[in-house]
């Protein structure tokens, strides 16, 4: 299959741009992955594409803009726009890839390398001080999906600088709820609050208040964010916290299938959904959930117990402080 056959396809089953670049290793990025704290979401990255896929000519980089999610009401919990996006995104590259393979090409969906170098690798854009790929479609909103194909690239890989676009103005430094950014960049990517989502980690205790009503995702560095395009607000999820701090099993069940459904059921684990409702339903401060968090305290699984526990003590506290308002 040729490059241009290959980019229409893809433009069918939605994708915005569609780039190329080499396989060769990304031997830089292996090495500040090696130096850096261990982060969860890096455990399956590879960083060799040309020994794992000998036959592949070019890395596809499929890029999918999505809109930031739409304000949600107070007794919801907030998913970003990110994940629905994603989840689609994925789903859309399994289905090219199965159109490259009928016609006879190699493709390989979804495969795990350091997706925003690969992007800048293919001209696609910048990597900013939040982090994140800028594009000028897009700005960061977007998804990147990497696809190892045996399509011909002549071009070479783009070199590109932080200074060429990026703003450096620091907003995104000062709303970081984490403190994972600073003058010089995303020096502290181990301490992003997305980190610490439903991933089955406990989060760190000065974090968990931060989190507010965030089931997954934080969306704060690019809200501030000035080179991002002007886009009205997507979809809501609905999903009430209600919903997930229950102890009828079949109502919890039927939350956690809406929730796949949108996000997929890998980012939509129970118990780790579990864990991080916990921590919503502490920040609520909401008594009527108490009965289901000491259920949750005894449950094995460490990060939907601490954090059963530490909502616990939050609701507890926040009854007491309004007692002794009222005394």
């Amino acid at each position: 299959m040729d490059k241009a056959s290959f980019v229409s396809l893809a433009r069918q089953v939605g994708f915005g741009k569609i780039g190329f670049c080499s396989t060769r290793g990304f031997e830089i990025e292996r090495q500040r992955v090696l130096e850096s704290p261990p982060i969860e979401e890096r455990k399956q990255l590879r960083f060799v594409p040309e020994e794992d896929y000998p036959q592949a000519k070019s890395l596809a980089v499929l890029l999918w803009g999505y809109t930031p999610a739409g304000n949600e009401a107070d007794d919801c919990v907030q998913v970003d726009g990110y994940y629905f996006a994603s989840n689609a995104a994925y789903h859309a590259a399994k289905e090219l890839e199965e159109r490259v393979r009928a016609s006879g090409g190699f493709a390989q969906a979804n495969v795990s390398y350091p997706a925003r170098e690969a992007a800048v690798r293919a001209g696609m854009g910048i990597i900013g001080n939040n982090g994140l790929l800028i594009t000028p479609e897009f700005g960061t909103r977007v998804v990147i999906i990497l696809m190892a194909t045996d399509i011909e690239n002549d071009e070479q890989d783009h070199i590109t600088t932080l200074a060429e676009h990026c703003l450096c103005c620091g907003k995104c430094e000062k709303a970081c709820p984490a403190g994972a950014i600073d003058s010089s960049g995303m020096r502290f990517p181990e301490k992003c609050i997305r980190n610490f989502m439903m991933e089955g980690v406990v989060a760190p205790e000065h974090l968990r208040a931060k989190m507010g009503m965030r089931l997954i995702g934080c969306d704060i560095c690019q809200r501030v964010c000035p080179l991002q395009p002007k886009f009205t607000e997507g979809k809501n999820l609905g999903l009430k916290l209600d919903e997930l701090m229950t102890l009828d099993q079949t109502e919890f069940s039927q939350a956690i299938a809406k929730l796949s459904y949108e996000i997929g059921r890998n980012a939509a684990r129970p118990q780790r959904v579990r864990a991080q409702a916990a921590l919503l339903a502490g920040n609520s401060r909401n008594a009527r959930y108490l009965p289901v968090l000491r259920e949750w305290s005894n449950l094995p699984f460490r990060a939907v117990k601490e954090h059963a526990q530490w909502a616990i003590e939050q609701i507890e506290t926040s009854g007491l402080d309004r007692i002794k308002k009222t005394d």
